[in-house]
């Protein structure tokens, strides 16, 4: 694992050498620190090939019954995304009896009957299945910056996979994408409640999490989830992050204060008895180092917990795992699974 990462950490540092910019290479609204090529957490282990590649892995999240897998990554079949070192795509695998296929490139020569067509020259991140199989919710960036994310959503009606669009063109979402900002990666905790990472100029201080209910059949207005949960650092969700009570948040952060290991780490919110979300506490050494740590999830069954993890400074990751239970602050976090597919009611059981 450490030959590996320091191999593409020095890969990274060429592409940016060759783009003119930095070893570090900031993008603009992620910059990230540079310098420190850590130790994998300790007891993590990789998914391994053919999930994991010589190329970046992360973000990953499973299906309702954990036989598919949805992706990103920078492997060769992505869209090259031109005058950056990265060109993120969506990646599905299937599991056939124990073992992982090929996955499969969600582009243009796809057979909509077996995945949808989502890649594009654009970044496309943060993928999820819905618990039914039948949409999948991702974000969509302008290469090179993560401050330009909107929410997409992609369904499968009667067996074939359609266009996708923007949440602000399906009725059944909020309205939640803008024109100057970031919106990315939701936990769907309800069909009226919906908690999402925001970033606006001169409204948020960086990547803020709020939420969006729906009350008396209308989506409300976004909240801020608070100064105590969102810090002047970046602060966001990975999809199945959320206890099944509600009551507590799962967060990936860069704030350096109250324990932060360095870079990206992994941290927990509790509601206190008012509903009152109180100030994160890190994960700890079994998950959290010196490197990048980001948007760590749960398997369909709640026991292991999987994510990214590269060197500092860099998004050449691999999806590592660890049990659920050997991570001391989440032995009682009982995690959501999947989201629902907030367009199903009115396709009925025709999308099958």
């Amino acid at each position: 694992m450490k030959i590996k990462s320091m191999k593409l950490n020095l890969r990274f540092v060429g592409l940016a050498l060759l783009l003119g910019q930095s070893a570090s290479y900031a993008m603009p609204g992620m910059d990230m620190p540079s310098g420190v090529n850590a130790q994998a957490p300790s007891l993590a282990k990789s998914i391994g090939a053919p999930i994991n590649s010589d190329a970046a892995e992360f973000e990953m999240t499973y299906s309702a019954d954990g036989k598919t897998v949805l992706f990103v990554s920078t492997r060769p079949g992505s869209i090259e995304s031109k005058g950056n070192p990265y060109s993120f795509d969506i990646w599905m695998a299937h599991n056939v009896n124990g073992v992982w296929q090929t996955p499969i490139h969600l582009g243009p020569d796809i057979d909509p009957k077996v995945g949808p067509n989502i890649n594009t020259e654009a970044w496309e991140l943060e993928p999820s299945l819905s618990d039914d199989g039948n949409a999948i919710y991702f974000t969509r960036y302008q290469p090179g910056n993560f401050s330009t994310g909107d929410l997409y959503v992609v369904q499968k009606i009667n067996g074939v996979w359609q266009q996708a669009k923007s949440w602000n063109d399906a009725p059944e979402l909020p309205h939640l994408n803008t024109p100057t900002g970031e919106e990315h990666c939701p936990i769907i905790a309800s069909d009226s409640l919906i908690y999402f990472s925001y970033q606006q100029p001169g409204v948020t201080q960086d990547s803020d999490i709020w939420k969006v209910e729906k009350k008396n059949g209308k989506w409300q207005k976004p909240q801020s989830l608070g100064s105590r949960i969102n810090s002047p650092y970046r602060d966001h969700l990975h999809w199945t992050g959320l206890s099944k009570d509600g009551k507590s948040l799962i967060i990936t952060s860069t704030r350096t204060d109250m324990g932060s290991r360095g870079g990206h780490d992994e941290w927990i919110s509790h509601q206190n008895l008012k509903g009152e979300w109180q100030e994160p506490l890190n994960l700890g050494d079994t998950i959290n180092t010196a490197g990048e740590d980001m948007c760590w999830s749960f398997t369909p069954d709640g026991k292991k917990f999987f994510g990214g993890w590269g060197p500092q400074g860099s998004y050449n990751m691999d999806v590592l795992w660890v049990n659920k239970d050997d991570v001391p602050l989440l032995k009682n976090f009982d995690p959501i699974g999947p989201p629902p597919n907030l367009m199903a009611k009115k396709q009925g059981d025709s999308q099958q």
